[in-house]
């Protein structure tokens, strides 16, 4: 059985201009899949 992570409460790019959308798709969908 797979663990999956529950979707983000926001949106990925929320957090700009700290934190670009891509590095937290990837940080999210990617690194902790």
């Amino acid at each position: 059985m797979a663990h999956e992570l529950p979707p983000l409460d926001y949106p990925f790019d929320a957090l700009e201009p700290h934190i670009d959308a891509k590095t937290m798709e990837i940080h999210h969908d990617k690194h902790h899949a």
